[in-house]
C-alpha cells in the first residue's frame, strides 16, 4: 500500500509538473504572438493599402479581400517629387552614419584604451546626453544652422543626426572597446605598431560586429527621422518622412499614395537588416557582457 501511495504520488507529480510546462509554454507562446502582432500587423495594414483603390481603403471593416492595383506606386513615383525624397534620404543617412561611426569610434577608443584623465566622468556625460529630450534641441540647432548658412541644404540635417546619435554610439562602442583583451594591444605595439595603426588592424576587425550594429541603427534613424528633417530642409531637400508626410493635407489624405511611399521607403531598411542581422544579434549583446 504504500508502495503503490508513493507510485501514485510521483505519477501525479509528474502530470502537475507537465500541466505547469505546458502553461509556461503557451503563456509565453501568446506572449510571443502578442508581440509579434502588435509589431506586424501596422506593416501588414500599410502595404496593403499600398494595393487598395481609395473606396477599398476606407470601409467601415478592413476589406481583406480587395483588387490589387498599382496606381498609387505610379502616382508616387511619377506625379510627385518621390525619386527626389529618396535621394536626399540617401545622401543624408550614408553622410550621418558614415560621421557618426567615425567620430564614435575614435571617441569610444580614446575613453578606453588611452588614459585619460576624468574618462569616466566624460563617459558618463556622453550618456546624459542621450538622456535629454529630443525636442529640446531642436531651437538650439535650428539656429545654429540658420547663423552657419545650412539651413536648407542636406548637410543640416545631417548634422543634426550626428549630434543626436554621436552619444549612444560612443557609449554603446564603449562596451565593445572594454571587451577586447588588453592583450592583443599590447602584443601589437610591442611588435611596433602605433596606437593607431593598433585601432585599425585589431581592435576594429574585433568589434566589428559591434560597428555593423551601429551602422544599422545609425541608418536607420537617419532614414526615419522627421523632426529635424522637416525642420532644417526646404522643398529642395526634403527628405523621405517629410515627403511621406505632404502627403496628408489638411483636409484631405492621399492614404493609397502614402502608404505606397511608406511601403518604398521601408524596403532598403529591411534588406539591410536580412543582410546583416547576425552582426546586430551579436553587436546588441556582445557590448554588455563587461563595463
Amino acid at each position: 500500500m504504500v508502495a503503490s501511495s508513493r507510485a501514485m504520488g510521483v505519477v501525479a507529480g509528474t502530470r502537475a509538473a507537465k500541466v505547469k510546462n505546458r502553461a509556461g509554454q503557451t503563456a509565453k507562446w501568446a506572449l510571443i504572438t502578442l508581440f509579434l502582432a502588435w509589431t506586424v500587423i501596422p506593416v501588414l495594414i500599410v502595404v496593403t493599402n499600398a494595393f487598395k483603390w481609395p473606396l477599398d481603403i476606407f470601409t467601415k471593416t478592413p476589406k481583406l479581400i480587395f483588387e490589387p492595383t498599382l496606381e498609387n506606386f505610379v502616382t508616387a513615383f511619377g506625379k510627385s517629387d518621390f525619386l527626389r525624397y529618396f535621394m536626399n534620404s540617401t545622401i543624408v543617412a550614408l553622410t550621418s552614419t558614415v560621421f557618426v561611426l567615425v567620430l564614435s569610434v575614435f571617441a569610444a577608443w580614446g575613453l578606453t584604451s588611452l588614459r585619460l584623465r576624468r574618462a569616466n566622468w566624460i563617459s558618463n556625460a556622453f550618456l546624459v546626453g542621450k538622456l535629454v529630450p529630443v525636442i529640446s534641441m531642436l531651437l538650439p540647432l535650428f539656429a545654429i544652422m540658420r547663423m552657419a548658412g545650412l539651413r536648407g541644404s542636406l548637410l543640416a540635417p545631417a548634422i543634426a543626426h550626428v549630434a543626436l546619435q554621436l552619444p549612444f554610439m560612443v557609449w554603446m562602442l564603449m562596451g565593445f572597446m572594454r571587451d577586447v583583451p588588453r592583450e592583443l594591444e599590447q602584443a601589437a605595439l610591442i611588435d611596433g605598431c602605433t596606437r593607431l595603426q593598433t585601432l585599425f588592424r585589431i581592435v576594429i576587425p574585433v568589434i566589428l560586429p559591434g560597428i555593423a550594429a551601429a551602422f544599422i541603427l545609425a541608418m536607420q534613424y537617419s532614414w526615419n527621422e522627421l523632426l529635424f528633417s522637416l525642420q532644417l530642409t526646404t522643398f529642395e531637400t526634403y527628405t523621405l518622412p517629410v515627403g511621406i508626410a505632404s502627403f496628408v493635407g489638411a483636409v484631405s489624405v492621399n492614404a493609397g499614395v502614402a502608404c505606397a511611399a511608406a511601403t518604398v521607403t521601408m524596403a532598403p531598411m529591411v534588406v539591410l537588416g536580412f543582410f546583416i542581422q547576425k552582426y546586430l544579434a551579436a553587436g546588441t549583446t556582445g557590448g554588455a557582457v563587461k563595463g
